[in-house]
């Protein structure tokens, strides 16, 4: 898997390495999108016009799932306001309807694409985000009574930063991808490689692709499905070719070894010490005031606590950690500890978490490379994990204590540490 990894660094996307897991040096656009791809996962991808979102996620996809480039740029969902169902699920049979007065549902291509991408999906009105929830989330696309559930997806989804012509994305959908990276800067001797142009032509074949399209509206779902896992198949075989002749000798794994992959993530131990950190990040999050209203921290006695600077952390974005955390160990070869937790848990949390404005002022005029709002995340969770390290050993002797049904000795932690995870343990 490292070896994909260093031919898309080489030459698809040329990021920066700016993600360190345990003494290793990443590009995050690159490694969370193959781990996005593997996990069939949700990823979003901020960035500034023409900065390689939509491309890279493209090419990075027809690489990894085998298909023609050209198939997934044809799968591909553009957001704008005009956008409609039967633009991007389906259509009616529009022969069948008026021979026979039956409504028989004619399903767009995009539904049958392993890799699905939603370019500039902030274009998107609010309204129209959420006809995709349900696809998004669960794989299930609907449309005029109709249901179609398709096998796991990757999802992709670029969004550009606030303009005019963007709309924020609701809170809902926001919670459905699990990950978000920036493209952020980029070295200048990568930028002369980019300026050179970059060559995708060993991903290309627009005549299968125009095969593809054109078999896919013929058949039904299940013969669909199937077709594609043949071509890509075949496919695969091909993009090894060509890269040989290049000189590159390389594996693309199959479909079914990807899905073998995805057990050896599942598989993959956490160790107690990033079990016991997320325990404690999590309870610290929750506003120990009810309904959480940044307005309330000015003075609160937790106030110095992550819960003052972001939202919440949603059911969703906890397996999501989980998950991803587990992928990082796996991609490196280890157990997963509270470095990969640690590693992976900013860019799980910083697009759906919601920061304060008092945290988004503080760290407004720190020199950085990211986007005010995930240094704001990351900054607030180091601060967590710094407080947690402290309070580690009583983190471990609450838990003893509550085994033994020692609730006592849980009430003396509780109130001389006053930290919301140890008043969490004492509501039941």
């Amino acid at each position: 898997m490292k070896q994909l990894y260093e031919l898309i660094c080489t030459r698809l996307y040329y990021g920066d390495e700016t993600l360190e897991v345990a003494g290793n040096r990443y590009d995050p656009v690159t490694l969370f999108g193959l781990l996005t791809l593997i996990l069939d996962g949700r990823e979003l991808i901020f960035g500034e016009y023409g900065s390689g979102k939509t491309t890279s996620s493209e090419r990075m996809a027809s690489l990894v799932k085998a298909v023609p480039l050209e198939f997934v740029q044809a799968a591909t969902i553009h957001g704008h306001p005009e956008q409609t169902e039967e633009k991007i699920k389906a259509t009616l049979d529009l022969a069948a309807l008026e021979k026979e007065g039956k409504e028989v549902v004619r399903w767009k291509i995009t539904p049958f694409c392993p890799a699905i991408i939603i370019d500039e999906i902030n274009r998107l009105p609010a309204g129209k985000q959420n006809m995709l929830l349900n696809e998004i989330d669960r794989s299930i696309w609907s449309y005029r009574g109709s249901t179609l559930i398709t096998g796991s997806r990757a999802f992709f989804a670029t969004i550009n930063y606030q303009d005019t012509g963007t709309t924020r994305l609701i809170p809902p959908l926001l919670d459905r991808f699990d990950i978000a990276v920036e493209t952020g800067r980029i070295h200048p001797v990568r930028k002369r490689l980019i300026r050179r142009g970059i060559d995708d032509s060993f991903l290309r074949d627009a005549r299968l692709a125009e095969e593809m399209i054109s078999h896919i509206q013929e058949l039904n779902s299940r013969e669909a499905e199937r077709y594609v896992k043949e071509v890509a198949s075949d496919f695969r075989e091909k993009i090894m070719e060509r890269l040989e002749k290049e000189g590159i000798k390389i594996e693309i794994p199959s479909w079914d070894e990807i899905e073998e992959m995805r057990k050896e993530i599942e598989k993959t131990e956490l160790s107690d010490e990033a079990e016991l950190f997320l325990d404690y990040v999590s309870q610290e999050a929750y506003c120990q005031l009810g309904t959480k209203d940044f307005a309330k921290c000015d003075g609160c006695h937790y106030a110095n606590y992550i819960c003052s600077d972001i939202y919440c952390i949603s059911n969703r974005a906890e397996r999501s950690i989980f998950t991803y955390s587990k992928a990082l160990a796996w991609f490196e070869g280890s157990e997963a500890t509270i470095v990969h937790v640690s590693a992976a848990i900013p860019y799980v949390l910083w697009h759906r978490c919601g920061v304060s404005d008092a945290k988004i002022a503080e760290v407004r005029d720190v020199e950085k490379d990211t986007s005010d709002e995930f240094y704001a995340v990351k900054d607030s969770l180091s601060k967590a994990r710094r407080r947690w390290e402290e309070h580690r050993n009583y983190q471990i002797a609450a838990y003893k204590a509550l085994k033994d049904g020692d609730l006592e000795k849980v009430e003396r932690i509780a109130e001389k540490i006053g930290h919301p995870f140890f008043t969490s343990l004492l509501r039941s």
